[in-house]
C-alpha cells in the first residue's frame, strides 16, 4: 500500500508538472502572437515630409495602414518595414535620411500599429502584407523598389524579395534566421526552454496550421543573387549574431552580398555611419 501510495503521489506530481508546462507555453504562445500594440504618434509631417495615408490589402482580406512619402525627383521607391512589436512610426525617424533621394513607403504589419488583424505570425504571414506594399507599388507603376527591414522586418524582406524581379536590393538589419530558433528565447528557464519551445511550435501548428520551423530567412536567402547587405551586432541579445551568421552561411554563392557586423551594440542601436552606408547601397544597387 506504501509503494501504492508513492507512485500516486508521483503521477499527480508529474501530471502537475507536464500541466504547468503546458500552461507556460499556452501562455508563451499567446503573448507572442498577441503582444501589446504600440502605436507611434508622430507621422512624416513630423520631419517636413508631405505624404499620403495609403491603405493596402492582402491577399487574405486584411487592411494595412501604410504612408506613402513621394519625391518627384526620382522613381525609385524604399519600403521600409518595422520590427516587432513596433510599428510603422517606430523606423520613421531613424530611417527619414532616405526621403531625400527616393519615395518612401511605410506600413504596419498585421496586428501592428493602425493595422488590422487579429494576432501576428512574426513572420510567416507577414510576407503577404509585404507583397501587398510591392504590388500597390507596381500599380503605382514603381518598379525600382529597395527594400529595408529591421528584425522582423528584415526578415520578411529576406522571405520576399526573391518574387518580386523589381526588388532590386535588400538592406536587413538584425533579422533571424529560422523563426523556430528564437521559441527558446521566450523562456528563461534552464532545462525546460526547448521542452517549452517544442509545445510553442505545436500550438503554432495547432492553432495557426503553421509550422515556426517554415519560418526560414536563411533559407529564402539561398535563392538571392541580387544585391542584399546583412547589418547585425555581435553583441544583440535579442537576436543572437549566431543567427546572422546562418544568414550568410546562406548568401555564400551570392556574389552580391555584403555584411556589416559591429560590436557592442543592442537590438536597434544604430551604428555610426549608418545614414551613409546605407545610402551609398542603395545608390550603388537602386
Amino acid at each position: 500500500m506504501a509503494h501504492l501510495n508513492l507512485l500516486a503521489r508521483f503521477l499527480l506530481l508529474l501530471l502537475a508538472v507536464v500541466a504547468g508546462l503546458v500552461m507556460l507555453s499556452l501562455w508563451g504562445f499567446y503573448i507572442s502572437i498577441r503582444p501589446p500594440r504600440l502605436t507611434s504618434q508622430v507621422t512624416p509631417r513630423d520631419f517636413g515630409l508631405d505624404y499620403d495615408n495609403i491603405n493596402l490589402t492582402t491577399k487574405d482580406g486584411l487592411r494595412l495602414a501604410g504612408w506613402f512619402i513621394p519625391n518627384q525627383e526620382t522613381d525609385k521607391t524604399i519600403i521600409l518595414l518595422h520590427g516587432y512589436p513596433a510599428d510603422k512610426g517606430n523606423i520613421l525617424a531613424p530611417m527619414a535620411f532616405l526621403a531625400q533621394h527616393y519615395n518612401l513607403l511605410l506600413f504596419d504589419f498585421r496586428y501592428h500599429g493602425a493595422s488590422a488583424g487579429a494576432y501576428t505570425t512574426i513572420g510567416a504571414k507577414e510576407t503577404a502584407d509585404l507583397n501587398a506594399a510591392i504590388e500597390w507599388l507596381q500599380r503605382q507603376v514603381y518598379n525600382k523598389i529597395g527594400l529595408w527591414g529591421f528584425s522582423l522586418g528584415g526578415a520578411v524582406a529576406l522571405m520576399t524579395a526573391a518574387d518580386y524581379p523589381a526588388v532590386k536590393a535588400v538592406v536587413s538589419d538584425s533579422s533571424y534566421a529560422n523563426l523556430n530558433l528564437m521559441a527558446p528565447t521566450l523562456y528563461r528557464l534552464p532545462g525546460l526552454r526547448y521542452p517549452l519551445a517544442a509545445l510553442t511550435r505545436l500550438w503554432g501548428k495547432i492553432f495557426l496550421g503553421l509550422d515556426i520551423k517554415d519560418v526560414s530567412p536563411a533559407t529564402s536567402a539561398q535563392e538571392l543573387t541580387l544585391p542584399v547587405l546583412i547589418i547585425h551586432s555581435t553583441n544583440d541579445t535579442t537576436i543572437p549574431f549566431s543567427h546572422a551568421q546562418l544568414i550568410k552561411a546562406s548568401l555564400a554563392n551570392n556574389q552580391q552580398a555584403q555584411f556589416w557586423f559591429a560590436d557592442n551594440l543592442i537590438h536597434g542601436q544604430f551604428r555610426q555611419e549608418y545614414d551613409r552606408r546605407v545610402t551609398e547601397f542603395f545608390q550603388q544597387h537602386l
